[in-house]
C-alpha cells in the first residue's frame, strides 16, 4: 500500500512540475482584450501561441516561466513574434481576413499605384449600402486590405490584388 502512494506522490509531483504551456484559457487573449497592442495584418503572419506580459507602459514581452512582473499583466498570444530575445521584446499581431476573399467587397481590375495595405471597417450606412472606411474601430466587420486607396469622402476602396 505505501509503495501505491509512493508511486501517486511521485505521478502527481511529476505532472505538477512539467511547464504549462500558454492556452486561451489560462490567459485572456491580448488582441481581444486590448486590441491597440496588436498591429492588423493580413493571414500570413508567425504564430507564437505563448504568454506575454503587457507592462502598464505598453511593453510587450514574452512570460517565460517566472510571473510577469508587478507592473504588467499576463495575456495569450496566438500571432506574434520575439523581435529581440535579449529583452523579450514581442511584436503582436491581428491577422484579419482579406477583403478582396469575399464577392463583391473589392473593385475588379488592376489597381491603381500609390495602394496601401490597411484594415479596413466595413458597415451597412441608413441608406442600406455597405461603406468601409480606413481602421478597425467600428461596429462593423473589420477586414484586411491589400490594395487600397482612401476616398475623398472619407471612405476607403479596395481593389483586387494578387495577395491570398
Amino acid at each position: 500500500m505505501q509503495r501505491n502512494h509512493l508511486t501517486l506522490m511521485l505521478l502527481v509531483a511529476s505532472v505538477a512540475s512539467l511547464p504549462s504551456s500558454a492556452s486561451a484559457s489560462t490567459h485572456r487573449n491580448l488582441c481581444m482584450s486590448a486590441p491597440t497592442h496588436c498591429t492588423p495584418t493580413g493571414t500570413q503572419v508567425p504564430r507564437l501561441d505563448a504568454s506575454v506580459c503587457l507592462s502598464r507602459s505598453g511593453e510587450l514581452t514574452i512570460r517565460g516561466t517566472a510571473p510577469c512582473p508587478a507592473d504588467a499583466w499576463p495575456y495569450y498570444l496566438e500571432h506574434g513574434e520575439v523581435v529581440d530575445p535579449t529583452t523579450g521584446q514581442v511584436n503582436a499581431y491581428l491577422p484579419l481576413d482579406d477583403a478582396c476573399s469575399q464577392a463583391g467587397m473589392c473593385e475588379k481590375g488592376p489597381p491603381p499605384d500609390g495602394t496601401l495595405e490597411f484594415p479596413m471597417c466595413c458597415y451597412v450606412n441608413q441608406g442600406g449600402e455597405q461603406v468601409c472606411v480606413n481602421g478597425f474601430s467600428c461596429a462593423g466587420t473589420i477586414w484586411y486590405c491589400y490594395d487600397g486607396v482612401s476616398n475623398d469622402d472619407g471612405t476607403v476602396t479596395c481593389f483586387a490584388s494578387e495577395q491570398a
